[in-house]
């Protein structure tokens, strides 16, 4: 069995390896035989991660910023360089299985906005209040309330902003006082991913990040992005 210690310390070492430093021999060492893939970069198993990797540009860099752990379930968060004229926001989200192997992952990117890039993902990066992971899970997924001083960082948009429908939440991943979520919604009637990531103090949200991705039209597999 793997704790959500130790596949945060898996998920780490591998995002590491493949896009700190295109070592695809990570892909062996970290990745299970059956891998499913839901992002739209890669067909599904192996042979995708493999491709995607050995086509990073030269000029490809990535800065993993903060990873949470909850159960089977790790998400990073963090800046890709290289893909386009301007960096890009990514949360992905992995699944390891009881053998220690990454068998699952989803993603959602978006360019970030704004003069300064990081100003998408600055902040706090360690989880604290280790035992408060579920108590803030519940806030988030019922009736959060924010504080007053509530720190809002400069959301990513994939897609025209525009109201937000139809949120059904997939994914949500606590530990300590930060909270992920990932939900399927409409944003101005067009279908979206929605990824919130909350920090949580006394009760409230007090820091927020959010990332906005469409939903592709087509996907090189048939898993989904959900």
């Amino acid at each position: 069995m793997t704790t959500s210690a130790e596949a945060k310390t898996i998920v780490t070492a591998a995002v590491s390896r493949l896009f700190g430093q295109k070592d695809a021999s990570a892909i062996d060492e970290y990745f299970g035989p059956v891998y499913v893939q839901h992002s739209a970069l890669g067909v599904d198993g192996l042979e995708g991660v493999r491709t995607l990797v050995a086509s990073l540009p030269a000029n490809f860099a990535y800065e993993l910023v903060r990873v949470i752990a909850d159960g089977d379930l790790v998400v990073t968060h963090g800046l890709y360089f290289g893909f386009g004229p301007a960096p890009v926001v990514g949360f992905d989200v992995w699944r390891v299985d009881g053998a220690g192997r990454i068998v699952e992952h989803w993603d959602a990117l978006a360019p970030a906005s704004g003069p300064d890039p990081r100003a998408a993902v600055d902040g706090p990066t360690e989880p604290q209040q280790a035992e408060s992971g579920e108590q803030n899970r519940a806030l988030v997924l019922g009736d959060l309330e924010s504080a007053a001083d509530l720190v809002q960082h400069a959301p990513a948009y994939a897609m025209a902003p525009g109201a937000t429908t139809n949120v059904v939440v997939r994914q949500s991943i606590a530990e300590g006082d930060l909270v992920f979520t990932r939900a399927a919604g409409e944003v101005g009637g067009a279908a979206a991913i929605l990824n919130d990531l909350w920090r949580i103090e006394n009760g409230a949200a007090v820091e927020h990040w959010t990332l906005v991705a469409p939903v592709p039209a087509t996907l090189p597999h048939d898993n989904g992005v959900f």
